[in-house]
């Protein structure tokens, strides 16, 4: 069975060592750093980047990604 474009995508950055809520936050020479990562997969990031931290949702877009990378750190330190 053919892999979903979305479940590769993380697949990779969960390979390279990033959490899912990290693709809002990665910058592109972070990103041409992953091993596997193709253009088009930077491509989607940036898409989805843009979408989620557009203008007319900055300030909801900025509380989410605050949220996000908060819970991201408390998970990673219970982990270690």
């Amino acid at each position: 069975m053919r892999e979903r474009f979305e479940q590769r995508l993380f697949r990779i950055f969960a390979q390279a060592g990033y959490s899912p809520v990290q693709l809002l936050t990665i910058t592109p020479e972070e990103m041409v750093e992953i091993p596997g990562i193709t253009v088009p997969n930077i491509r989607a990031v940036l898409c989805v980047q843009n979408k989620v931290l557009a203008d007319r949702n900055k300030v909801r877009s900025g509380r989410l990604v605050e949220e996000l990378l908060k819970e991201a750190e408390e998970s990673r330190c219970c982990h270690e």
